[in-house]
This record gives C-alpha cells, structure tokens and sequence, in this order.
C-alpha cells in the first residue's frame, strides 16, 4: 500500500518538475546562467535549473554596516551563519534567517583581530579564527570570550619548518578529536598539523611534485650557472578545506590544467586521511576539477582560463560542491567523483558572482560569499535539486525501488543525466536483475558497474546452460576431427601440389591470387623465408597486396564498431567512414612510398612494387588479432581487460616487427643495423611529407581565399 502512494506521490511531483521546467523555460531570460553537466566524451551537454539565486544579503541588511573585503563563511552544525569580515577586523554572526545575533571585535583584554582570513566552528560551538596579521589561531568559546591563542609552530628539529618561515595562517579547520589543520600564506609543504593542546606535528598531505620530462633533461644538461636560474619544483598551495563527519580533509588547490602532477592531469580536489594520503574517488567521467572545457553554447563562457578553485563544502552521502573563483560556478559531486550539476556565473549583475572567496551550505540552500559585492549570494534549489537529494537518500538507506523511481522522473526532467542510469542500474542490482541493470549501465556509459552487472549475468548464464553447452563443444570438436581426417585421405598427391605451386603462371589471376593470400598465412609465421620468396618466386601479387590492406581497414572499421562495451571508448555518434579509411591507406601509402624513395638512394634492392606488397603483407597479423578479440570483447568483463589488451599489443607488435624484418630488412637485403637507420629515417620521411602536404593545403586555401576576395571586390565595383 506504502508503494502505491509513494509512487503516486512521486507523480505528482515529477509533474509539477516537468511544469516548473517549462515555465522556467519560457522565462529563462530571467535567470543569469544557463546549466550543462558533461558527457562521456567530456563535451558539455544541457541540464535544468539545479540552483536559483534568490537575494544578496548585505552587511546593511544584517545592521552591521557595509562589510569590508569579507574573506570566508561558515555555516556551524547548528546553523548560525558566521562572516569573516577580514577589512573589519571582525567576525559577524547570524542565524538561519540573517538576523544579527553577535559581532565579535575584540576578546581577551582587549585583543582585537588583524585581518583574519579563516574560520572554523565545532560541534560544540567553539570557534576557531586565523587572524592572518596576528600570525596566531585565535580558539573562543561559544559566548565569544577567548579560549587560548594557538601560536606559530614551534620546533628544535633543524629543517622541518622553511628557513625564514613568517606564519600567515589562512584558513583553519579542527576534527572531531579537536586535532587543529592550518593552511598557511606561501607554505608549499601541505596542511599544519597542531594536536589537541596546540602542539605543533608536522606537515600533512603535500602534493606531490612531478617534473615534466623536459624539466628533468633541461636540468641534467644545463649549466651550473642555468640550474642555478631554474625554478624549484614547488608543489600547490592549498587555497581551501572542509572536514567531513569522519574527518577527512576535502580540500582545494592552485593546481592547472595541464600541470604534470598526476598523469599529466592537473589534480585540484583531494580527500586527506590522517596520513596525508589522497583517497578521494575519481570514477566519473572526467576527474572533478570543475569545468573541463569551454562549452560557450550551454553556458555562454566568456573567461576562457581553468576553474581556479576557492573553496569546498561536504554535504552529506559524501557529496561536495566547489566554488570557481575564476568564473562564479559552484559544482557539485557525488562520493564517486560524478558530476551531479553546475550553477552560477561570473558578472555583476543580480545574480550573478564577481568575486566569490567563500561557500557553505545552509540545509539545501547554498551561500556564496562575494568579496566585491560584499555579501552573501543566497541560492535556493529547484525541484530538480531536491529530486536528486531525494534519490541519493533513498539509496543511502536501502531503498532501491524508491531510488530507482526517482531517478526515473530525473530522466524525464534531463535525458542527458548520465548519473540517473547509473543510480536505476545500481538499483536493479541490488535486486538482481542483472541483464536490465546492464541495460541502464550502459546507456549511462558506466563501464565498470557494467562489469560488475555483466559478470553475475555471464555467471548465471553458464550455470543455467552449461551441460547444453559442453554436449555442444564435445559434437562440433568431433565433427572437426572428422572433417579433417576426410580432408587428408582426399589431399592431392605433393609432387602435383608442388608443380602447381612452382608454376603459378599457368593458372588464373583467380587461383593465383587466392593462392597469394593463402601464402600470406606462411609468411607471417616464417617471416624470413615467407618475404624472400614473396619477392623472389613473386609469390604475392598487388591485388593480393590490395584486398589485405582492404580487410585491414575493414578490421578497424569493425573494431570500432562491434569492441566491446567495456572496451570501446569510441563515440559511435561520430564515426566517419572516409576517416577511417584515411586513417589506415594515409600511413600504409606514406610508408610506402617514402621507404622506397628512401631505399632508392641507400643501395636498397626492392622495387615499389616489392615495398607495396611487402608491407601489405606485413600487416596481416593485424587482420588475425583484432578480428577475434573485437568478438571475445564482447564476453569479457573489466578485470580480464589485462589479457585483451596483452593480445591486442602482441598483435601490433608482431605486424610492427613484420614490416621492419620484411618490408625492409628481407626486401631490400640490408644488415640489422642498416634496417632500424632506414626504419627511422621513413618515419622522419613521413613526417615531413605530412607537414609539406598540411602546408600546401593551408596554401591552397590562402590562395583560394584570396583570388575570392578578388572576384567579390570586383563584382562589388562594377
């Protein structure tokens, strides 16, 4: 009976979703930003409304006079909104409806702040500042008296803290058993430990430094003088950080795009342990760094630098949403690193963020702090926001059906909402309807839940069919058998074999190329012997050459299309025949005729004709390894991948190593060491040939482009 009216319920609201969507639609002039998450593929795709601004609270509206350079916000457990008003020297209290309830100037003795920068409040209300010109951690109790002054670090080990170390603390955050982490101005070793008491610890979580390769020969082969000059690899300041209820540290950084830091990708969120090891799960898409690339048609970007990000809050379910203060967006991730929505944008219109430096949340209402506009940017959710909360809490506590019918009406709202799929897959699994929850996995291009769903359905299928199965494999390896024994008692005598196969000019161009292709099957396997008969006893023919560099398209054009889901990362959408058949003739025909060129004028014995089929056939391995595991792709799951692309790179490799031994090496009569100098100087060759012929194309169009003005300035004057 629960069901039905939560279903009914679910209905109705997903209708007023749906109406709320298309008036907002209509509207959508009013709102100052559009939305968009981010595809597979990392292109910026349309999404609804998640966040509407709603009103700007200013310090005349909390009667506290204009606030001055605010610097951070917090939003303690018991919700009183806490304003750091670094220009002020103060700190500005109010409740959940912005009503003042305390400015706290001065403690102590009367002790006053200078220009504080960060805060932080417990469980128990106890707030912690960093009064950034007082070089100290300012500790008050709930009523604002002073607690303690936790000072600059101290310690006697040499070398720990940076010689000449001025302590600027910047912002401050405390866990559950009062353990105190500080980032601090111009501190590149990672967070400031400090224990309960105010002990100094050490450093904790330093990003680590990967120098490029370019930076690392530069300096093993510069000067004295020029490594001297050379930058220290520093590793990212942390610009922000929030602790969640376990107290992992969620923090943000400085980081580029591009920077060589992990796998060339710029990391900047990570989650701290008390290790300092980074733990956070970068399962979507693309890793959570706010935007990926410039996606000017859904939210009409007009700062074309990376997300630099400010600051992070945790939400619960291990959600967290980041602050761009590069370009106002605040985004917002699930715990497995995915995507949930985007909202806000760079301006200084009503609504808009010019400067924002701070986040909190308030419940489902989301504060951004504005430093220009010297307020706080109130952001109220939209029905699609509280449906998503709404699904993510019904998973969080085992309710798949419900989940799985929440994320359904999202899909109604947004079908580019990869993450719903996700979320019904997740659902159906629990429930053990494997084949759907694949079904769904795949349209949300989740390929390692996927395989998680895939294998309980391959596992239940081989127990369900096996003794059907294995009586199936017993009959056609019999039949095998079988036929190949008939085949032997019916074989030509040798002596006739070997005539016809030492005359092949007496049979059709049919036979002959038939018996070439047959022949390619030997020279892959003996290569030597294979490629000097191929060009002596002409063995192989350029029809032969031809049709093996046409199915070797066709392998690709069919790897693309019929690999795996697990496997194939290809957009389907996008793939262009011409493109693909250019992607394999292009280099096969540079090759080609650049080796021969080459050889021509290094004493090399093969013709262009020897150097074509050659080659061709050189490639044939390609053809007997793609083709069966783009099939076997297809019954594999994620962890045997290892065996997939074991094959598939053996593959490649011995087509590599047949055009070096073959089309070079046999072909033209050179030595080994001769060889690789040909090898490299034809890649060279292709290079270069490839960039006179992108030169000559730009050329070209300059040229056309030209004599079209010249035609349109003269019809223009007549």
């Amino acid at each position: 009976m629960w069901r039905r009216i939560v279903t009914a319920a679910l209905i109705l609201l997903a209708a007023a979703c749906v109406m709320y969507a298309q008036g907002r639609s209509i509207t959508n002039f009013t709102v100052p930003y559009t939305s968009y998450l981010y595809d597979f593929w990392e292109k910026a795709v349309p999404s609804p409304q998640a966040y509407l601004p709603s009103r700007i609270v200013l310090g005349e509206d909390l009667q506290v006079g204009p606030l001055n350079n605010p610097n951070d916000l917090f939003v303690s457990p018991k919700g009183e909104i806490y304003i750091v008003d670094t220009g002020n020297n103060r700190i500005v209290v109010a409740d959940r409806d912005f009503q003042l309830l305390r400015v706290i100037s001065t403690f102590g003795d009367g002790d006053s702040f200078k220009s504080p920068m960060g805060i932080f409040v417990t469980a128990e209300d106890h707030i912690y500042v960093a009064d950034t010109g007082g070089g100290r951690i300012v500790h008050l109790n709930p009523d604002g008296s002073l607690n303690r002054i936790v000072p600059a670090p101290q310690t006697d080990i040499e070398g720990v803290l940076p010689a000449n170390f001025n302590y600027r603390p910047l912002k401050v955050g405390v866990d559950q058993y009062g353990r105190i982490f500080v980032i601090a101005q111009d501190l590149y070793e990672g967070f400031i430990s400090f224990s309960a008491d105010g002990q100094f610890r050490g450093f904790l979580g330093a990003p680590r430094v990967t120098p490029s390769l370019a930076d690392y020969l530069w300096s093993r082969f510069a000067t004295k003088e020029q490594r001297q000059r050379i930058r220290a690899f520093l590793p990212t300041e942390y610009t922000n950080f929030d602790l969640d209820s376990e107290g992992f540290i969620y923090a943000t950084s400085h980081a580029e795009d591009k920077e060589e830091d992990e796998g060339g990708i710029a990391i900047k969120i990570r989650r701290i342990n008390a290790k300092g090891e980074d733990l956070l799960r970068r399962q979507g898409f693309s890793i959570p760094m706010g935007d990926v690339e410039f996606p000017n048609r859904w939210s009409t970007a007009t700062r074309r630098t990376s997300s630099m990000l400010v600051d992070i809050t945790v939400q619960p379910y291990g959600v967290y949403s980041v602050l761009d203060g590069n370009r106002g967006r605040v985004f917002t991730y699930d715990n497995n690193g995915n995507l949930l929505y985007e909202f806000g944008y760079w301006g200084t219109d009503q609504g808009q963020l010019a400067s924002p430096v701070a986040i909190d949340c308030l419940d489902k209402t989301m504060l951004v702090l504005d430093s220009q506009r010297r307020g706080i940017v109130v952001f109220e959710p939209t029905d699609y926001a509280l449906l998503i909360w709404a699904a993510l809490d019904a998973y969080e506590r085992g309710d798949y059906y419900l989940a799985e019918r929440i994320w359904g009406q999202l899909l109604v709202l947004n079908s580019n909402f990869d993450v719903a799929y996700t979320g019904i897959g997740r659902a159906l699994l629990r429930r053990g309807e494997y084949a759907e929850a694949m079904k769904n996995f795949k349209l949300g291009n989740n390929r390692a839940e996927y395989s998680e769903a895939f294998e309980l359905y391959r596992k239940d299928l081989v127990y369900a069919h096996f003794p059907k199965a294995f009586a199936l494999f017993v009959v056609v390896l019999a039949a095998f058998f079988t036929a190949r024994r008939l085949r032997k008692a019916r074989r030509t005598a040798p002596a006739v074999q070997e005539v016809a196969a030492t005359n092949p000019q007496r049979r059709g161009w049919v036979l002959r190329t038939l018996d070439s292709l047959r022949f390619g099957l030997y020279v892959v396997v003996h290569p030597f012997d294979g490629f000097e008969r191929l060009k002596k006893e002409r063995r192989g023919t350029p029809f032969a050459a031809t049709i093996i560099l046409a199915l070797v398209v066709l392998t690709f054009v069919f790897a693309r299309q019929y690999t795996g889901f697990i496997f194939n990362r290809v957009d389907l959408s996008k793939i262009n025949l011409l493109v693909e058949i250019g992607s394999v003739v292009l280099p096969f025909l540079l090759w080609t005729f650049v080796n021969w060129g080459l050889t021509t004028l290094m004493e090399g014995k093969g013709t262009l004709k020897d150097v074509y089929v050659a080659s061709a056939f050189a490639l044939i391995p390609v053809i007997l390894t793609v083709v069966p595991l783009t099939i076997v792709s297809n019954f594999l799951i994620q962890e045997e991948g290892a065996f997939y692309y074991m094959l598939m790179g053996f593959g490649l490799g011995w087509a590599v190593l047949l055009l070096i031994l073959g089309a070079t090496m046999v072909t033209h009569e050179y030595d080994f060491r001769k060889t690789i100098f040909t090898c490299i100087s034809t890649l060279l060759g292709m290079a270069f040939a490839l960039f006179l012929g992108l030169l000559f194309i730009a050329l070209t169009e300059q040229v056309i482009l030209f004599v079209r003005q010249l035609l349109t300035e003269a019809i223009h004057r007549t």
